[in-house]
């Protein structure tokens, strides 16, 4: 088998992000373990369901720890690894941390299945990412897995009165999302063969970008609130963001912007299975508005593999910082919603006026 003939995702029972244990039976398992508590110096664990670890070294420096990787979501092993890469460091950007050192993930299958040097491809792709985010590969750890996987554990830093976590959200701030939304059934339409060559690259191109920008636009304008949307889709995030800030939150299904295809694609029913479960669920707990359609319930639930940052930002910051994204390279910045003084967790999804 020749790199230039292998088809990643053929490999692949699933991929990317849309592999994730599904909400529900996660939060289930979770329930069941002991959540750590009495480590002052540890400022975000696994009790608000956020993207990464916070431990706190001392009064200006905190870690920023976390891990992500999945089976391929692209066929092209660069686009794999960089993707894979962008992926994991965003669960730093989303905590308002700078990427320092990252660990590579590697679950591979023997040479005879796959050559060595579509790893080595993999691994070239990431390291780029890596280095383009001003962090270093320090290392890593492999298997021998009939499925390849590929991903990082990352650490950062962030002062630690720049932290943005999930659960610092208040009643009217307003929910700007800053990628579009489609990738798992871009993904899932391009392992079938049916997403037009064009459609592909849009979804590849948006899922290869870091959300290094966004969030530094974020830090300047006093975001303390952030997420990013990765297996759970836009309402499985945001309902997190609203559990752990104490609101509800209500989301515009008109404003939800979309990667070019994504229409046509769920129109002809090319929606993933890891994308429908989330709907299933987010059915048990959203209050959805009669006229918003099957596409937007679809694109709102559709699970993201390295996604956009959903930032909670106060009103009165809220056009400048949707102009300080627009204005770098391929910024997106949508207003998709707000928190609201709901109880705990309340989502609704409006229908468009």
């Amino acid at each position: 088998m020749s790199v230039s003939t292998v088809k990643l995702t053929a490999f692949a029972t699933g991929g990317g992000c849309a592999t994730k244990i599904p909400q529900a039976e996660l939060a289930a398992i979770l329930a069941r373990l002991p959540v750590e508590a009495g480590v002052a110096a540890l400022m975000v664990g696994a009790g608000t369901a956020d993207d990464a670890a916070v431990y706190r070294l001392n009064d200006e420096v905190a870690l920023v720890v976390t891990t992500d990787f999945f089976a391929p979501v692209v066929d092209d092993p660069g686009d794999y690894g960089a993707i894979a890469a962008a992926n994991a460091l965003s669960d730093v950007y989303a905590m308002g941390g700078t990427p320092l050192l990252a660990l590579n993930i590697v679950a591979w299958p023997p040479a005879d299945v796959l050559p060595e040097s579509v790893l080595a491809d993999v691994l070239a792709a990431g390291a780029r990412t890596v280095r383009a985010a001003g962090a270093v590969i320090a290392g890593g750890h492999s298997v021998r897995d009939q499925e390849p996987k590929y991903g990082l554990a990352v650490v950062g830093t962030v002062h630690p009165d720049r932290l943005t976590t999930n659960a610092r959200g208040r009643p009217g701030d307003v929910l700007v999302l800053t990628k579009a939304l489609g990738t798992g059934i871009v993904s899932n339409a391009t392992k079938l063969g049916d997403a037009p060559a064009e459609v592909t690259a849009a979804a590849v191109a948006s899922m290869r970008r870091l959300n290094r920008d966004a969030a530094a636009a974020a830090a300047h304008c006093g975001v303390r609130c952030a997420t990013d949307i990765t297996g759970f889709g836009l309402l499985g995030h945001a309902r997190n963001v609203a559990v752990a800030s104490g609101c509800g939150v209500e989301i515009d299904a008109g404003a939800l912007p979309m990667l070019p295809g994504v229409p046509e694609l769920v129109g002809a029913g090319l929606v993933p299975g890891g994308s429908r479960r989330n709907l299933a669920y987010a059915d048990t707990w959203t209050e959805w508005d009669a006229a918003v359609s099957a596409l937007q319930r679809a694109v709102a639930t559709d699970a993201q593999t390295s996604g956009g940052l959903l930032l909670a930002v106060e009103p009165a910051r809220c056009d400048g910082l949707l102009a300080e994204i627009r204005a770098g390279a391929g910024g997106v910045a949508e207003p998709v919603g707000r928190l609201t003084d709901a109880p705990a967790g309340t989502v609704r999804v409006r229908a468009p006026d």
